[in-house]
């Protein structure tokens, strides 16, 4: 039985909205198709329609930024994922700027009495009245404390919660029956994608995630002086509301301020890299979207990081993922390379093994004698990523962030300095990372926790074992194979049992008769033997004549 779209009173003018916008950019298609399985009102498709002249992925970005808040996060969340989006789409993505009119005045008060229970008048020296940037979830204003430091609050923006739930509600619904009437149509579930998203957008949401972050970035580079982040104010923050140490410094977009003041911009670059490195290689937290406006330039020597809602966590698999896969790929090593992305699951049914490994094979060979001062990381990775998405490869969701942050990170750098590339940071970084690695302290600390581990697992080891054995006995284990083709081999492995049980059988009997037509006993028992031996042979004949009917009806039915 079809489902339709069934959307409650409450729901009823969003949906009409979406699909105006979708017919106005050039997506009514999408809302036809719906249409004619009978998932949809006739009212969605009688619209009309526009000229469109814009690429797809102009159009998408133009229609996201229209349908607000939630799309546009949906839009910026997709242009993190090369490997399920065209090329061509992120890149118009990545433009999506997430802008909105500021909030009133009196609405931030009484967001501040709500999420914190405090008064602007009495609990803040100074508190600005015009807000410094406002987006879809929130707006920033600058404040002043009573004692005395400078602060700017993130403040989110009133029923923001209940737009986004209703959005994502239709998002769900629509992803579902896209999945369920379109089966196969994308390289990945588009309900799964929502899900993600969902996710992602719940998460920053919740400003204490956001303050937790900062705060383990500022653990990370205590003792640095070459790196500021900003302090978190937790008597001053809540869901809602986020107070953070004000940071004065220069854009890295605004070069020329940066020249003036006499700085050395590709010093600075240098360490906008190796800061990132530090956080990717060593840390294993690092920023997701490292783009100008989130660094700061506070002196020649010293940058500074904001804004983690977006970070990227890089756990001990996935960093001997990413080595093992750059190992590999020093090597020429393809076959190790799609190992690799077996083991983490990343190959679906569609995946053509032999075009990924040629493709691979392909751009291995384009970049790999490129010199390091000349090798484009950003064009590297992006053609990674393609492969990816062509072949149908689904990588995990860390690494492709990991991938756009490098991407984002080499486009912002070379704003200081035109002929820098991640690579040479990259090659003079290598020192650091193994004086980490093999840091006697590090290496010490590793030691006990595989102690821990392994005397863990000897302590459980005999309850473990007692367990199985148990269950052994009362016959509760079952071993389930899910598996593409295993039907087909048990049925092929069954096909051709049946084969040799019948050749068997004929070999038997023609080698039986034959002995019993030979046999020189007396005259009489000859004659009965002779008898019996032509039975056989004729039973013989029988049996290769069906086993050939046999093998013959086989091949028609493997035919239709």
């Amino acid at each position: 039985m079809k489902r339709k779209i069934l959307p409650g009173y409450r729901h009823l003018k969003r949906y009409k909205k979406i699909a105006d916008i979708m017919v106005k950019y050039g997506f009514g298609y999408f809302v036809e198709r719906l249409y004619h399985k009978g998932l949809v009102p006739n009212w969605i498709v009688e619209m009309k329609r526009v000229n469109t002249s814009l690429t797809a992925g102009q159009r998408l970005r133009m229609a996201l930024e229209e349908l607000g808040p939630t799309f546009v996060k949906l839009g910026q969340i997709l242009s993190t994922r090369p490997d399920i989006v065209s090329e061509e789409v992120i890149s118009e993505l990545s433009k999506l700027q997430d802008h909105a009119s500021k909030i009133p005045f009196s609405l931030v008060e009484k967001s501040i009495s709500s999420g914190l229970g405090m008064n602007i008048t009495a609990d803040f020296h100074y508190f600005s009245s015009e807000p410094t940037a406002a987006a879809s979830i929130g707006q920033v204003h600058c404040a002043k404390l009573y004692s005395g430091e400078d602060v700017v609050l993130k403040i989110q923006r009133p029923n923001i919660k209940g737009v986004i739930a209703k959005d994502i509600d239709i998002l769900l619904q629509m992803a579902t029956l896209f999945d369920e009437f379109y089966p196969g149509e994308m390289p990945f579930k588009v309900v799964e994608v929502v899900h993600e998203f969902s996710n992602s957008i719940n998460r920053e949401l919740d400003y204490t995630i956001e303050a937790r972050n900062t705060e383990k970035f500022r653990e990370n580079f205590q003792g640095h002086a070459n790196v500021l982040i900003p302090k978190v104010y937790w008597e001053y923050t809540s869901k809602t509301i986020l107070t953070l140490e004000r940071i004065d410094g220069v854009k890295v977009a605004d070069t020329e301020t940066l020249k003036m003041k006499g700085w050395d911009i590709k010093e600075i670059g240098d360490l906008i890299a190796t800061s990132f490195m530090k956080q990717v290689f060593i840390h294993g937290l690092f920023h997701g979207d490292p783009h100008p406006g989130n660094i700061f330039v506070v002196n020649e020597k010293k940058i500074a990081f904001i804004d983690f809602g977006i970070v990227g966590y890089l756990d001990k698999e996935t960093m001997n993922f990413i080595a093992d896969l750059f190992i590999a790929g020093a090597k020429k090593d393809i076959d190790k390379i799609v190992t690799l992305l077996v083991e983490i699951d990343a190959l679906t049914e569609d995946t053509n093994i032999r075009r990924l490994k040629e493709d691979i094979s392909f751009v291995l060979n384009l970049y790999y004698n490129t010199p390091l001062k000349r090798l484009n990381m950003s064009e590297a990775v992006s053609a990674l990523m393609q492969i990816a998405y062509h072949n149908r490869v689904k990588l995990p969701l860390q690494f492709t962030i990991l991938a756009k942050a490098v991407i984002t990170l080499e486009g912002c750098v070379k704003m200081l300095n035109p002929d820098f590339s991640v690579s040479n940071i990259a090659s003079q970084f290598i020192g650091e990372i193994s004086a980490y690695r093999f840091n006697p302290k590090k290496i010490l600390y590793e030691g006990i926790d595989y102690a821990d581990d392994l005397f863990s697992s000897l302590k459980n080891f005999p309850r473990y074992l007692k367990s199985l054995l148990h269950k052994l006995e009362r016959n509760e284990i079952k071993i389930i194979v899910d598996q593409i083709g295993v039907q087909k081999l048990a049925c092929s492995l069954q096909e051709a049992g049946n084969r040799l049980s019948i050749s068997l059988l004929i070999a038997a009997l023609m080698l039986s008769s034959s002995h019993l037509i030979t046999s020189t006993s007396s005259f009489r028992y000859i004659l009965q033997m002779n008898q019996i031996g032509l039975i056989g042979y004729s039973a013989a004949l029988t049996l290769v004549i069906l086993f050939f009917i046999y093998v013959h009806r086989s091949k028609i039915n493997k035919n239709k």
